[in-house]
């Protein structure tokens, strides 16, 4: 029996701003220019299922040293979903791109949520390299949030439900993971941090925070060849609940010059 995968509709949806260095997300890009990037979650609807990929910032405070975070009162998670007419408890399915807080730091509200993560990114996150510790929290679990609550994914290509595959996009962490979308406008991939802004891309170079920058270079190649739109959960130029006219990843092909090898910038470089 063929099964048709239902057309999904996804939101921006604003959970905080980090005011920070460009070069952070773009590796290569000189320092001194500062930007309030935005925090990004997909809600994704389609099929009789919503769910959210990331779940973002819940404490401005706690993660404001050397980069100020700061979270409106509708960009707290229960204001930003009841735009939409959504509730927490509506979400039976979260993914994750990754466990760095600001893509995490919601999942304890979602007690009834079935969470999808990639094994070599729990792995990490439980014992991550001293340069990224910061960026994890290690609050994922609790007495209503429990290890039950995960499924560890360790395949390429995974089917979280028809029409919504999960790729392994390492290069960022270890284990992060990208997100493809069945969308009225094709193939959508919600990349995470695999991908920030257009320069990832069309440059192409890495975001400045990276574990290894050859498996990152190769992580936008491979969601340009995959996906016909993206949504970058860092993108400035988007905009609140939008849900079309996502950009177009445009790649050089591999071979094509991109960031001098030499520069290292943004807060992690370290090639493994």
């Amino acid at each position: 029996m063929t099964v048709t995968a239902p057309t999904y509709t996804v939101h921006t949806l604003r959970l905080g701003t980090i005011r920070t260095d460009k070069s952070g997300t773009v590796h290569g890009f000189p320092p001194g220019t500062m930007l309030d990037v935005p925090i990004w979650a997909a809600a994704v609807e389609g099929g009789g299922r919503r769910f959210l990929v990331d779940t973002g910032l819940r404490d401005a405070a706690k993660w404001s040293g050397d980069s100020p975070h700061t979270i409106t009162p509708s960009q707290m998670i229960d204001a930003a979903l009841a735009e939409l007419g959504w509730r927490r408890r509506d979400m039976d399915l979260i993914i994750n791109s990754h466990l760095h807080y600001d893509h995490s730091e919601n999942n304890l509200a979602f007690p009834q949520a079935q969470f999808f993560v990639s094994r070599t990114e729990w792995d990490f996150a439980h014992d991550p390299h001293h340069d990224q510790a910061p960026l994890y929290d290690l609050e994922w679990t609790g007495s209503d949030l429990t290890f039950e609550n995960y499924t560890l994914v360790d395949t390429e290509n995974y089917d979280v439900l028809p029409g919504v595959r999960l790729i392994r996009t390492p290069g960022h962490t270890p284990g992060h993971q990208s997100v493809l979308v069945q969308t009225g406008e094709g193939t959508l991939c919600v990349t995470g941090d695999a991908a920030c802004m257009m320069e990832n891309f069309s440059i192409p170079t890495p975001p400045g925070t990276h574990v290894a920058r050859s498996a990152a270079l190769e992580s936008i190649r491979k969601i340009s060849r995959l996906s016909d739109r993206v949504f970058m959960n860092h993108d400035p130029a988007l905009t609140p609940y939008q849900n079309s006219s996502f950009p177009t990843p445009v790649t050089p092909p591999a071979g094509a010059p991109s960031e001098p090898k030499s520069q290292t910038v943004g807060m992690i470089n370290i090639e493994i």
